[in-house]
């Protein structure tokens, strides 16, 4: 009784043992994993087509290959919130299948129109700012071009002015009676003196 006990006893222990260490090592050799370009992939419940179809898996999606049976090449795979499935190793790939190659070109292609698209956005403002600082500097230069026109004609109206005064009887003849008329105030203070110093020599 006691060796029934105890060769009980060993085989779930060896049992238990054997399952915990093939656990571990599916662990340890789980790695992801990539479904190949086929349209589509079934999952098997066992190492085999012999087992049941228990899903399906689409082109480029990502899985985590868990182990290999070497006698029948049929790979266990692990998807969509820790569930698993058998289905031949070929149709697993350890780099980015075309499906998934094209989604991150698409997405790469998306960003960087997103960035030409920007940059013409700030070329376009800075064209913008340029045209005005160029229509700023035209007026500019037109204001500038009036002022001159302004300028001349106020100068040729001022000698036209001075030339004119000069140019009027009234204004001659005035100047010229006031000129005589200073000199004739003049004259009579500078000649008396004249005659003292004559008279003392």
């Amino acid at each position: 009784m006691f060796r029934l006990i105890k060769s009980t006893l060993l085989v779930l222990f060896s049992a238990s043992w054997l399952t915990f260490s093939m656990q571990t090592t599916a662990q340890e050799s789980a790695k992801p994993a990539f479904i190949s370009d086929a349209l589509f992939v079934y999952l098997h419940s066992g190492p085999s087509n012999q087992y049941r179809i228990v899903g399906t898996l689409n082109a480029g999606q990502s899985v985590t290959h868990l182990s290999t049976d070497a006698d029948t090449g049929y790979a266990q795979i692990e998807y969509e919130d820790g569930k698993t499935g058998w289905l031949p190793k070929e149709y697993v790939t350890y780099t980015p299948g075309l499906v998934s190659q094209l989604e991150t070109l698409k997405a790469e292609y998306a960003n960087h129109n997103e960035a030409q698209m920007s940059l013409v956005q700030q070329r376009d403002q800075l064209n913008a700012q340029l045209n005005q600082a160029v229509a700023e500097r035209q007026t500019a230069l037109e204001q500038l071009e009036q002022a001159n026109r302004a300028y001349e004609l106020l100068k040729v109206q001022v000698e036209a002015t001075q030339t004119s005064i000069w140019q009027k009887p009234m204004v001659l003849g005035s100047l010229i009676l006031l000129a005589g008329l200073i000199f004739g105030l003049l004259l009579p203070m500078l000649m008396p003196k004249r005659r003292d110093n004559e008279r003392w020599m």
